[in-house]
């Protein structure tokens, strides 16, 4: 019978080859878990995997041909290339950049000497006696000069012109920059009036016009409320350009736009002040507006469309932000249907009676036809200025025209 002694030193041994079967077996463990995931082998690698598919992966750094290509949201852009974006899906392409290659985005377009041509033809100019005062004929507009500063700008106009009708841009900042130029272009006769030729390019600046814009770089305005000044700015004062919108108002409305299929339609008649829009956009947009009811086609359906809610409601915040495009409402509303000094014609609106206080102060029925009185002694208790006092008195006086307007009370 073996000793205690003799026990104890067995001990050790028969640790040791259970500790050694025991690293046996979990060795092929550790070597199968210290394997990467296909994600971990990408991180070291040229390949971003997404997913255990060999197949769809694809390179880290973006790799260039002389065709334009889809640039992947994580990939690493190389410098100098040609890049190109779209406003509408927010696709980025690029491609082998060629420093002499023409712009495709210029093809088409009838470019003489870097000036946009009229394709229409001239009426004679008569003579001029010497010293007489200068004046348009109407609807005779002018082409730009050529040469200098105005050469820049016809190029600047056509680039514009292309990113609009295609939606493919060369960067955020370079589309935006763009905007600016051509808001301030628009409110040349000219450029305005060929802004409006254009049915591409109207229908693509009502798509971004009432779209909702997300975060903006500080400085920057709002693509929206740019398109948005971009046709206040071409219809001021420019009754031909209003004559080409005017043209094609029923196919534009009801055309969809490529960013989510939304009728133009649904996106012009929607409640600006409450959409998150901010005051800089209202304004912009109660100003297009301005410039597009002056034709009775257009403000016909304006009207028949609920139009004047959609106003109406510009007047529900009480913000001192909001003056501004409240102001621009009230002067609407007088130099369109009110102000007969102003061009109005009286009679088409109001049609009914004021409400009463209980009515417009019910969220369903506040925005109704016959709470414009209610809200306009709003504006004038806010210490709007002297444009809701004279809106106040000029509506007043139009209701009674209609029929005898009932007692408000007090506020």
């Amino acid at each position: 019978m073996p000793s205690l002694r003799s026990k104890r030193k067995s001990l050790p041994i028969i640790f040791a080859l259970v500790l050694g079967i025991l690293l046996f077996i979990a060795a092929p463990v550790a070597a199968s878990s210290s394997q990467p995931s296909p994600q971990a082998v990408s991180e070291k690698s040229d390949l971003i995997c997404h997913t255990s598919n060999p197949e769809e992966c694809y390179p880290r750094v973006f790799q260039p041909t002389d065709e334009f290509q889809t640039v992947r949201d994580d990939q690493e852009l190389p410098s100098g290339l040609h890049v190109r974006l779209n406003i509408w899906t927010g696709v980025k392409e690029a491609k082998i950049n060629v420093p002499d290659e023409t712009n495709p985005d210029l093809e088409g377009l009838p470019i003489d000497q870097a000036v946009v041509l009229v394709d229409q033809e001239q009426p004679e100019t008569a003579q001029v006696p010497k010293g007489a005062p200068k004046y348009d004929t109407v609807g005779k507009v002018k082409e730009p000069a050529q040469g200098g500063e105005a050469q820049v700008e016809a190029i600047a106009f056509a680039e514009t012109f292309k990113m609009l009708k295609s939606g493919v841009i060369p960067s955020d900042e370079e589309f935006d920059h763009s905007l600016e130029g051509l808001e301030e272009l628009s409110h040349d006769i000219y450029y305005g009036l060929k802004i409006t030729e254009d049915s591409d390019v109207v229908k693509a600046l009502f798509c971004l016009m009432g779209s909702h814009d997300g975060e903006t770089p500080k400085g920057v305005t709002p693509r929206s409320q740019q398109a948005a000044a971009i046709l206040a700015g071409a219809l001021s004062n420019n009754p031909s350009a209003l004559k080409e919108v005017a043209k094609i108002w029923d196919p534009l409305m009801e055309q969809s736009c490529p960013r989510d299929g939304t009728r133009t339609h649904d996106l012009f008649y929607y409640p600006i002040a409450s959409a998150g829009d901010s005051p800089g956009k209202v304004k912009a947009v109660v100003s297009a507006i301005n410039g597009l009811i002056k034709d009775d086609k257009i403000r016909k359906d304006f009207l028949a469309n609920d139009g004047m809610k959609q106003l109406l409601g510009v007047f529900v915040p009480e913000g001192e932000e909001w003056a501004g495009a409240q102001r621009k409402v009230g002067q609407l509303v007088l130099d369109t249907f009110l102000d007969e000094d102003m061009g109005a014609q009286l009679g088409q609106w109001p049609k009914g009676q004021a409400s009463s206080n209980a009515v417009c102060e019910t969220a369903k029925t506040a925005l109704d036809d016959g709470c414009w009185d209610y809200n306009v002694e709003r504006m004038v208790k806010l210490n709007r200025g002297a444009w809701s006092k004279e809106l106040r008195t000029r509506l007043a006086a139009a209701r009674e025209s209609a029929g005898k307007a009932p007692n408000h009370g007090e506020l």
